[in-house]
């Protein structure tokens, strides 16, 4: 099935088969977009970010695809538009065919995409600390303990590693904290 070759390909993060679904996926989504006022840049983020909440979703054990993949597809593509749009303006009326309408749960996609936009968030805020701090954190998130961190950062004590660690922490926060889209993720 074909739409199974589309997920795989998502989850295996397969260039060739990736840049195939965009030639086959993208006309339709920059159309939509085009339609409801956005722009082909629109159309290039809505469709990383679809694939984005596609890989996260199918990593989820439950997740069976009931659908064609492309009408699944198409369909977060328009609910990650439409959640972009409503946040920019409150009377923006958008107009969608009935046959190009997804009835996935609204919800569920809902958190997906803003789990998808915390993680952008993060990662942007992430990218802007200072390369010792990145691997510090990095070393974290693999969860080693303290003492082999302090060894691979050439750190004088287990102690000291902590409270880089911390001041690292503290300085991803602020950066995260910083960020314009932290005030809208917050609304939401």
């Amino acid at each position: 099935m074909k739409h199974t070759d589309d997920l795989s390909a998502i989850l295996a993060g397969d260039r060739t088969a990736l840049e195939r679904l965009y030639r086959e996926q993208f006309p339709a989504i920059r159309d939509l977009l085009r339609k409801n006022g956005g722009s082909e840049m629109d159309a290039k983020d809505v469709f990383q970010d679809a694939v984005l909440v596609v890989y996260q979703k199918a990593k989820q054990p439950d997740f069976q695809l009931t659908s064609q993949f492309s009408a699944f597809f198409y369909g977060i593509c328009r609910n990650i538009w439409l959640n972009h749009r409503s946040k920019k303006s409150t009377f923006l009326e958008v107009i969608i065919s009935e046959d190009a309408k997804y009835t996935a749960d609204e919800s569920s996609l809902e958190a997906e995409f803003l789990q998808v936009e915390r993680d952008n968030l993060f990662w942007c805020a992430f990218r802007q600390l200072g390369e010792d701090c990145q691997k510090l954190l990095e070393l974290f998130f693999q969860k080693l303990p303290m003492e082999t961190i302090a060894l691979q950062m050439g750190f004088g004590s287990e102690g000291y590693a902590r409270r880089r660690k911390l001041q690292c922490k503290e300085r991803l926060v602020e950066l995260v904290k910083n960020r314009p889209e932290y005030r809208e993720l917050l609304e939401v």
